[in-house]
């Protein structure tokens, strides 16, 4: 089965040589140069992957559809590429919602793999069980189609990691979850003692959270072992939405 990537980049070059390789590798590619159209694709379409360049243009900036794109598709994996890279490069656009971001010139065979990784983590975190919908502490959180949003119906934009992350914590049942387990099954990779991703990722999940309730401690640390989660999570039953 083919993988259906939208690739938002102006150099043509580069899209010929993404063509080359990545369809050779199962993946299907949509390409546009303009940040409007793209919104309108990943509106319209499903799409598993957004390859996404920053500079498209002097009026025209990748970041906007990233922003975008995490609100109307949160499901979908979003790795940006571009030549500005220094290190609050990338981390504008993780907070814009990027799941990864590699710097120009690219290494096509780290994209690949990347991409691959990204798109597998995503789909072994879909779930598939009967409790698709929970509630906890004024929040709805949809597994199916990987969406957070207040008992008001404002939504939260949550990069897909951090989404996973979610549903780690609240199908934890308030069990303590170290951080070499939530490297594992978010990350997708080891965790080491100096290692602080999973640290950064919890802080910027606690924060989106805390626009809302500012005075509830939803994740908490628990010193020397992990984090868990601090409020009553509730299935949502069909009956409740009618």
């Amino acid at each position: 089965m083919t993988t259906s990537v939208l690739i938002l980049e102006d150099d043509l070059q580069l899209v010929r040589l993404f063509r080359h390789i990545l369809c050779h590798e199962g993946f299907e590619l949509i390409h546009c140069k303009a940040v409007s159209l793209a919104k309108s694709l990943v509106h319209q379409l499903r799409f598993e992957l957004a390859l996404v360049d920053v500079v498209l243009g002097p009026d025209d900036n990748g970041l906007d559809f990233v922003r975008y794109a995490r609100e109307v598709r949160p499901e979908m994996g979003i790795m940006v590429i571009s030549g500005k890279s220094t290190t609050m490069d990338r981390i504008i656009g993780i907070q814009m919602g990027a799941d990864d971001y590699l710097p120009k010139p690219l290494d096509m065979r780290e994209l690949v793999v990347r991409a691959k990784r990204l798109i597998q983590r995503l789909q072994a975190h879909s779930p598939s069980g009967s409790e698709l919908l929970v509630q906890f502490s004024g929040f709805v959180l949809d597994k199916k189609r990987r969406t957070l949003c207040t008992s008001e119906g404002e939504f939260i934009g949550l990069t897909s990691r951090e989404f996973d992350l979610l549903v780690c914590l609240t199908e934890s049942g308030n069990r303590v979850i170290g951080r070499d387990v939530i490297a594992s099954l978010v990350c997708g990779r080891s965790w080491s003692a100096l290692d602080r991703s999973v640290d950064v990722m919890v802080s910027g999940l606690r924060c989106k959270l805390r626009k809302f309730h500012p005075s509830e401690i939803l994740i908490k640390s628990v010193r020397g072992q992990g984090y868990c989660f601090g409020s009553v999570v509730e299935p949502i039953l069909w009956t409740q939405r009618v």
